[in-house]
């Protein structure tokens, strides 16, 4: 587990980055800290499967390709804990896997966002990183203050 701390901020958002190359982790995370999330990185199934039972995330990118394995298995896994968490699919195959993934993310009711095609486009990036950062945002603070 790779945690990557930012600035201190009680409503800092948390995003898990699930990706087993170093380089995408740390492009993502760059990116998401400019969108106002703190990261925390699996480059596994097994760990993030580890991390999703022990704390709860704002946000989960999730690449399709971890080595020997495979993001469909984090999907089903999320999909029994009945997550709600928004999901960026991030991924280097092609159109078509990523169009069935959508299709394998809505039959399992999770809230997966439109998928990012790698090499990632960082300005798409940070804008769907940004609109979850800030609705989540929202949310805390009329939970905060009781609406």
């Amino acid at each position: 587990m790779r945690q990557i701390r930012n600035e201190s901020n009680k409503m800092r958002n948390e995003l898990l980055v699930i990706e087993d190359t170093n380089l995408h982790l740390s492009i993502v995370s760059k990116i998401a800290a400019q969108a106002g999330f703190t990261t925390t990185g699996a480059s596994s199934v097994s760990e993030a499967t580890r991390l999703l039972r022990e704390r709860s995330f704002d946000c989960i990118t999730l690449d399709l390709s971890l080595g020997e394995e495979s993001g469909i298995e984090v999907l089903k896994l999320l999909a029994g804990m009945r997550c709600r968490t928004p999901i960026i699919v991030i991924s280097g195959s092609g159109d078509e896997a990523r169009e069935e993934t959508l299709k394998i993310g809505n039959f399992l009711d999770l809230n997966l966002c439109p998928p990012i095609p790698k090499p990632i486009n960082l300005a798409v990036l940070r804008n769907a990183l940004t609109q979850i950062a800030n609705d989540t945002t929202r949310q805390k603070l009329a939970t905060h203050v009781g609406w």
